[in-house]
């Protein structure tokens, strides 16, 4: 297990969010916490800063996101990321559009992020977050004994 120290970024309206400061192929990167996320993702506009090897890929329309106007996404593949002590290795990542968020965080003085480290990978980790001491706390990756499918689990 791994404890990562996260960064908190305070706003005046109350919220905050947490990033992590993690190693994609040995580059430094910066991943907004973010428990919504059905997926880790990448920026669009950082991607090809840590995949070299990318591809265009058509997405059939059920697999779009609320709101996607596109059809196309780029997908690669990560050697390794480090998160803390532990390394994922082969990691399939598409990228997104993030510029919205780094637009306003840009505006405020804070620092730009690289993409989010969403639910997949936090599950898969058996992450636990703890947001008082600002710590992330992560084992090494469990690799999914099932298919993925649609379900609703209550």
């Amino acid at each position: 297990m791994t404890s990562l120290n996260l960064i908190q970024l305070n706003f005046e309206t109350g919220g905050y969010n947490l990033l992590a400061r993690v190693i994609i192929n040995g580059k430094h990167a910066l991943l907004m916490i973010d428990t919504g996320a059905p997926k880790t993702v990448l920026d669009n506009d950082h991607f090809q800063k840590f995949v070299e090897q990318t591809e265009l890929k058509r997405q059939p329309r059920k697999k779009l996101a609320p709101g996607a106007t596109s059809i196309y996404s780029y997908t690669g593949k990560i050697d390794t990321l480090e998160i803390g002590s532990v390394i994922i290795r082969d990691y399939e990542i598409s990228a997104v559009d993030l510029s919205a968020i780094n637009r306003t965080f840009r505006g405020q003085g804070k620092p730009q992020i690289d993409g989010l480290l969403g639910c997949d990978l936090l599950h898969h980790c058996r992450a636990t977050l703890k947001f008082k001491e600002r710590v992330l706390e992560i084992d090494a990756l469990e690799e999914p004994a099932e298919q993925a499918v649609n379900s609703v689990i209550e």
